[in-house]
């Protein structure tokens, strides 16, 4: 006796089975109890669950069948808590760097440090971009280019000019400036590719 299998509405079907192999599939999952099956005595096509060959047995195999109740009030706290974390560590840095920024000081040098090179007016204009950085009356920082004086967010077309002629390296001559602005000089000439930094040291007053 020759059983077929099918999905609920499908053209196409599973031939050449007997009912213990049909019920076998439903318990190995291979069908669902909602497929539909015709035996080699009906005429129409049936739900397995309904067919009176297999009702019964799958009825059984539903009810031993475990069942699982999801809980709603249940909520998952650990994609919750790695964010907080994440937030948590990313405030402390903030906060630690602006309170960095904030109390640094400006490195002090002497002409009696190690490394301090002198050079000659000329020599320093023919090879070397000169930014100047002081405070205004306003206490706001203003800036000079070879002299010329030009807003922060020209710096970089600035010291850029200087560099296409040639003076790819930089003096930086700053007073009563926080290191911050000195960072800012150092980024907007890195942008415009000078090769080396240095620092004017004042002249120390006369004994």
């Amino acid at each position: 006796m020759s059983w077929q299998v099918r999905k609920q509405g499908s053209p196409t079907a599973t031939t050449g089975l007997n009912a213990q192999q049909v019920l076998e599939g439903v318990k190995e999952g291979v069908w669902e109890v909602t497929d539909e099956v015709r035996g080699p005595n009906d005429v129409t096509w049936r739900p397995l669950e309904s067919h009176p060959v297999f009702e019964e047995a799958i009825a059984e195999l539903e009810a031993a069948a475990p069942r699982h109740h999801d809980v709603e009030e249940h909520l998952d706290m650990n994609p919750l808590i790695d964010v907080a974390l994440v937030l948590l560590i990313f405030f402390i840095l903030t906060t630690s760097y602006d309170a960095l920024r904030k109390v640094i000081d400006m490195p002090t040098m002497s002409r009696n440090s190690k490394g301090i090179k002198t050079l000659d007016e000329s020599q320093a204009k023919s090879e070397f971009v000169i930014v100047n950085a002081t405070l205004g009356p306003d206490k706001k920082v203003l800036y000079k280019v070879d002299n010329q004086e030009v807003p922060e967010q020209h710096l970089k077309t600035a010291i850029e000019v200087g560099v296409a002629q040639g003076r790819s390296k930089m003096i930086i001559d700053v007073s009563d400036v926080s290191w911050q602005t000195v960072m800012n000089i150092i980024d907007a000439g890195k942008q415009a590719r000078v090769t080396k930094f240095m620092m004017r040291v004042p002249n120390e007053p006369n004994p």
